[in-house]
């Protein structure tokens, strides 16, 4: 009976099944407090001798309050804000099982570089890569403001404030990969491959991806969809006006040592699926690991509504299995 007191006395917080230890701490001190009121004037006598019958339920309680009953570890970190600007917010996702050499996967979201969410990632999508052991940071940053350099500082301000919490949230430092679609994509091969001074990036999957921002297609297809505005308002000019920042803002021109997977749709009337095969070609010549798959009944949605999502996250966890660890 004195059992079911106490845990009437601790009602479940709403639908969590665990109580607090701090909370079973305080009514332990409050108990023995009380008892021992009762008891130091007592030292003879039948009150005495009836007190030992508490001894038992006093003992209970001192040692559930130091026991196991704690607060399960946090799983998740959401709206964590990494740096100054606005839009510098990332969450943060964690493997059930996880410690100082668990790899992160940085998920860069699309969007024309002048929209899109880090929410735009599914549960699915992030529990395909959770599953597998590994971390996932999903970010937000800066949309185009005509210099791609601030979108470049907001991926490594964000390893930076990822390595800052690496303690906290029990996950390693300096091995991540980074995962993009369409303009993500495109943010992850260009860190990657341009930016990526500290070599704490340990493998790129891109997922239709543009990596030459000179190409006449390119731009015309974007043109078809009433966005070739986002090419100026990411680079800051025309490529007329100065073609330069189009080259420097373009993967292809870059190769550092990062093996790299490639995902494009053949039928990507947005992004054209040559983007994929001309960084392919260009990290192969200089022997980089390096692979890609074109996904013959996909357009710029390489998932296809769903039909290709098992495909491209079987070729994600051979990807990261292979060079993230």
């Amino acid at each position: 009976m004195f059992l079911m007191v106490v845990l009437h006395t601790f009602p479940v917080k709403g639908t969590q099944k665990y109580l607090f230890g701090t909370e079973l701490q305080m009514f332990g001190r409050k108990f023995l407090g009380r008892l021992a009121a009762v008891m130091l004037p007592v030292t003879f006598g039948t009150r005495f001798i009836a007190m030992r019958h508490l001894l038992f339920p006093l003992l209970f309680i001192l040692c559930i309050s130091s026991c196991v009953f704690q607060k399960p570890p946090q799983s998740m970190y959401t709206n964590q804000t990494y740096g100054s600007y606005t839009r510098n917010k990332l969450d943060v996702y964690l493997p059930s099982v996880h410690d100082t050499n668990t790899a992160v996967v940085i998920l860069i979201h699309g969007g024309g570089w002048v929209a899109g969410n880090k929410t735009d990632w599914t549960s699915e999508q992030i529990n395909s890569i959770t599953q597998n052991g590994y971390a996932v940071a999903a970010i937000n940053y800066r949309y185009a403001d005509g210099d791609f350099h601030h979108q470049m500082q907001d991926v490594q301000t964000a390893i930076d404030y990822i390595n800052s919490k690496a303690s906290l949230w029990q996950i390693g430092k300096n091995k991540f990969a980074l995962m993009g679609a369409s303009a993500g994509g495109h943010l992850s091969l260009l860190y990657g491959h341009g930016f990526d001074s500290s070599h704490v990036v340990k493998a790129v999957i891109s997922l239709c991806g543009p990596t030459d921002m000179g190409d006449s297609v390119f731009q015309q297809y974007a043109n078809n969809y009433a966005i070739g505005y986002v090419f100026q308002q990411f680079l800051g000019a025309t490529e007329q006006a100065n073609p330069q920042v189009f080259r420097d803002a373009s993967p292809v021109n870059y190769h550092s040592n990062v093996p790299t997977l490639l995902i494009h749709g053949s039928l990507d009337n947005l992004v054209p699926p040559a983007q994929s095969q001309v960084m392919f070609d260009t990290l192969h010549f200089y022997g980089i690991a390096t692979d890609t798959t074109f996904l013959g009944n996909a357009g710029h949605d390489v998932s296809a509504g769903g039909v290709n999502n098992q495909q491209i996250y079987s070729e994600v966890k051979n990807w990261l299995q292979l060079y993230l660890h």
